[in-house]
């Protein structure tokens, strides 16, 4: 019988990591992914923030559209409670137009002057003011003008 002595040497002479080694790796990429989750999810909150602000201008020009289109009054209303974006003409029916939710960070601010916006059959608003909301310790500022429907989002 052959003995090769090359396996046995390679059997004992087996190294690998100790179980501190392992526990140091594990750690350090915990750390990382943590960095990068924490990053990302908050990379993600704005996302979500700044589309909520581009929507609500979005359905104020819907709500505009919705004035021209059925030559009747359209309101759009921020109902707080229910953290949703309503848009209803009354031409269309009893029934919203628009139901939109928004995310339960972003509220609408006791000290703003308006909670609605309505255009009147000559694509006029009723009435101008100011829409104040706190997102993430942010206070965004968005403006209703008289006229034809200007509005104007401050950061």
């Amino acid at each position: 019988m052959v003995k090769l002595k090359f396996l046995n040497r390679s059997v004992n002479s087996q190294g690998g990591f100790t179980f501190i080694e392992m526990l140091l790796v594990l750690t350090i990429t915990m750390l990382i992914s943590l960095i990068g989750i924490t990053l990302g999810k908050s990379h993600m909150d704005r996302q979500l923030e700044d589309r909520f602000i581009k929507q609500l201008k979005a359905d104020i020009e819907l709500t505009q559209a919705l004035s021209f289109r059925y030559q009747d009054y359209a309101t759009l209303t921020i109902v707080q409670g229910l953290n949703e974006v309503r848009i209803k003409v009354p031409a269309h029916g009893n029934k919203d137009y628009l139901v939109r939710k928004y995310p339960t960070n972003i509220q609408l601010l006791p000290y703003s002057t308006i909670q609605s916006v309505t255009y009147t059959k000559e694509l006029t608003v009723q009435k101008s003011g100011t829409m104040y909301f706190s997102i993430n310790n942010r206070i965004v500022k968005l403006t209703v003008y008289l006229g034809e429907g200007r509005v104007q989002i401050e950061q």
